[in-house]
């Protein structure tokens, strides 16, 4: 940030009353990047002084003027050097980014301003580059015209010559009578009375319009109210009919709506428990579908009995295989025996084999009776309890030893051992065998009980389907029924709010009534109540068929009828009130332009005669040709004036030369300096800005306009970019203006002294 301000040890004297500039804040205007802070103070004594801003050429010291001018409101972007709005806001160099927004503020101080009552105004205009744009006056938020009109009332002209940049000094002479009235009404402190007028001839305008609306109104709404007003007398006749038949209506729609609500209350609950009886059954059938789909899904019994038998006969074929080989060794050991002691007989082979196949053909019974739909459990535990007696015998036979007296010692010890081996896996072979016989026997069993199970599911199935079925069917019928109650609550609210819809509100509190208040045996029929209540209303509807809202309509149309002619008188009197006020305000600006005219005519001849050494200079106006309203005398209120502009003629000394357009370059731009010099003089801006106005002139008549800035220093406060010594020496503080290589302004302050010396001064950085 760049801050530039003055040392506060020096005094500023007995200052004359007004609003003078004190301070002006940059920050990302143009090629102002920094925050940039430039503070202006008038002189020692009761001068407003000379601020100037010098600079090299491209430094940005003429966007000092831009931003004064562009905080003040201005929307011209051609005075703002500039194609587009965003081209204020710093567009960045090769060695800065560019900034995201600009800002100008603006702060004048106000000293004794008759019209202002802030001790301190800081006007500040902002702009983004996604086009929003904001102004503030003294931190709150303002329009454009609140801008406009403060700084009108301030005495200071965004458009015209509190900020007279390049190219601009000519603009006054180019311009037309008409552009040169604007310029000279400002310049006149006429502005913000013209702003007035404008507003009041607006209001005027619009007061008249509204007026006119509100007669068409009047004429439109009297015929209408004065047939209500008929209605409304008819209206009257019929209020006895109409206060029996509210209580009829009362009585009726409360007694149909207390038999309604007694009707759901049965039916609903009738409908909750035949709901819940119907979902309980469903839920059982369901649990029952679910549990006969499992015992579907599950393995049949007979396949692990399948399977056990495979396991059996796996065993049997195993003990088989054993006892041959025990038999083959016995036998080799009681043939090796035999040749040794008396021989003796053991069991045959034959017997041996005729037990097994006994053995075999009861199994075989067995599993026959197990495939059957139905088997006999009775029949093959007998079976199953003989195969076992059966086993047991021929394995206790077969572990017998011999019944020869002396046993003989078997030679061999290995095949002794061999033998003993195959004896104890024959014994848990068998063991195994019965167990799986036993199991054979458990599952049948059970077999046989999940068959009865299942057909017992089965009927249990169907019959609460069928409870269930029942159960739906009164669910349906209360549903049936609760339609019905509905359907006929439907027309009841049909005819509620057809003939009664008042009453809507109230049906709780009429239900009520009818129950705690009358009985039975006093209570009238409702169709006795509906039948006199179709009565009335015919009675009602005989007697005129009147609106039942003419009454509302006639309150209404009434309001609005007074209230137009209370709209009327008051538009009236605003019309009286606004041709007052614009007479007052044409009176004051004929009287405060004739007197600014008178001055400003002198004053312009006494500058050009300072400039010219001569001459001769004047302005006088130009009017309009007269309309048929004016010519008739009729009064002119639509903001149009019979002086249509200001016409300006100089003469430099020692020529006949009239017309403007008839001057050489420097010659308009002295009659230019000197007109605006006149303004100046005559209704002194509370700050002006020349931007290097002075650029045309000669170095003599550079010293003659900066003798007359000097002059004129006393009431108005000058900032003036310069290249210009003369005009250099007459300024109290100079300003410097530099850029860096980062495309950025720079400032830089002094102050001098009378002499001309430097005095201390801080500088900006």
């Amino acid at each position: 940030m760049v801050l530039v301000h003055y040392s506060s040890a020096w005094s500023l004297g007995t200052l004359c009353v007004g609003m003078y500039l004190s301070c002006l804040e940059l920050q990302g205007f143009k090629t102002f990047a920094h925050k940039t802070v430039l503070e202006f103070h008038p002189d020692v004594g009761v001068r407003r002084g000379v601020t100037g801003i010098v600079g090299p050429n491209g430094s940005g010291k003429s966007n000092i003027a831009d931003a004064l001018r562009w905080v003040m409101g201005e929307q011209s972007m051609k005075l703002l050097r500039s194609k587009k709005s965003e081209d204020v806001i710093f567009s960045g160099s090769s060695k800065r980014a560019r900034a995201g927004f600009a800002e100008v503020s603006l702060t004048l101080t106000n000293d004794d301003h008759p019209d202002i009552d802030r001790s301190e105004i800081v006007i500040t205009r902002r702009l983004y580059r996604n086009g929003q744009s904001e102004y503030e006056i003294n931190k709150q938020s303002a329009r454009l015209i609140d801008v406009a009109l403060l700084l009108a009332q301030c005495g200071i002209g965004q458009r015209t010559y509190s900020v007279i940049g390049q190219g601009m000094v000519d603009a006054v002479l180019s311009a037309s009578p008409v552009e040169r009235r604007e310029f000279f009404d400002e310049a006149a402190g006429l502005k913000p009375f013209r702003l007035k007028r404008n507003s009041s001839i607006n209001k005027l305008n619009a007061t008249h319009d509204n007026l006119k609306q509100a007669d068409a109104l009047l004429r439109e709404i009297e015929p209408r109210l004065t047939s209500l007003e008929r209605q409304v007398k008819r209206l009257k006749e019929r209020e006895t009919l109409e206060q029996e038949l509210r209580t009829v209506e009362r009585a009726y729609f409360g007694s149909v709506w207390a038999d309604l609500r007694t009707y759901f209350s049965v039916a609903n609950e009738n409908a909750a428990n035949a709901k819940v009886v119907y979902e309980l059954k469903n839920a059982e059938a369901a649990a029952m579908e679910r549990e006969l789909a499992a015992m579907e899904q599950a393995a049949p019994v007979s396949a692990d009995v399948r399977k056990l038998q495979e396991t059996l006969d796996t065993f049997r074929e195993e003990r088989g295989s054993f006892r041959e080989r025990q038999i083959r060794l016995e036998s080799e050991q009681r043939v090796a025996a035999v040749k040794m002691q008396k021989p003796w007989s053991p069991l045959p082979l034959s017997k041996i084999i005729q037990e097994i196949e006994k053995l075999s053909k009861d199994h075989d019974e067995i599993f026959m009776l197990l495939e059957l739909e139905t088997p006999d459990l009775k029949k093959i535990q007998t079976l199953v309890s003989k195969l076992k007696t059966r086993n047991a015998d021929l394995l206790s036979k077969l572990q017998q030893p011999a019944p020869e007296e002396p046993k003989v010692k078997l030679q061999d010890p290995e095949i002794e051992k061999e033998v003993m081996s195959l004896v104890k896996d024959m014994a848990a072979v068998a063991e195994k065998i019965a167990e799986t016989e036993t199991e054979i026997s458990r599952l049948s069993a059970k077999e046989d009980e999940g068959r009865i199970h299942l057909f017992k599911l089965q009927h249990d199935l169907i019959t609460k389907r069928h409870e269930a079925q029942q159960a739906e069917r009164a669910l349906s019928e209360t549903t049936v029924e609760l339609a019905r109650l509905e359907t006929r609550r439907e027309g009841f609210f049909l005819e509620l709010r057809t003939r009664a819809e008042a009453l809507e509100p109230d049906l709780e509190k009429l239900a009520e009534e009818v129950i705690s208040n009358k009985t039975e045996s006093n209570r009238k029929p409702a169709d006795d109540l509906h039948r006199r209540m179709q009565k009335l209303w015919s009675q009602l509807e005989w007697i005129g068929g009147i609106d039942p809202e003419a009454m509302k309509e006639y309150e209404e149309t009434k309001q609005r009828f007074d209230a137009l002619l209370r709209q009327t008188t008051d538009l009236k009197d605003a019309i009286r009130s606004l041709e007052i006020i614009i007479a007052e305000l044409d009176t004051t600006i004929a009287e405060r332009a004739d007197t600014a005219f008178r001055q400003l005519d002198r004053e312009f001849g006494k500058f050009f005669r300072k400039l010219f050494n001569g001459g001769e200079a004047k302005i006088f106006k130009i009017e309009s040709e007269l309309n048929e309203n004016e010519a008739s005398g009729e009064e002119n209120m639509d903001g149009k004036e019979r002086e249509a502009g200001i016409e300006i003629q100089a003469t430099p000394p020692g020529k006949r030369l009239k017309a403007i357009a008839l001057l050489s370059g420097g010659e308009r731009a002295l009659t230019s300096i000197a007109l605006i010099c006149a303004i100046m003089a005559i209704n002194p801006s509370p700050f002006v800005v020349l931007d290097e106005v002075d650029a045309a002139l000669d170095e003599a008549n550079s010293r003659k306009f900066a003798e007359i800035i000097d002059s004129l220093a006393d009431r108005t406060q000058f900032v003036v970019v310069t290249h210009n010594r003369a005009t250099m020496n007459k300024a109290g503080i100079l300003y410097g203006v530099t850029m860096g290589e980062d495309g950025v302004s720079q400032v830089l302050s002094v102050k001098l002294g009378e002499d001309g010396t430097k005095m201390p001064a801080k500088f900006g950085a």
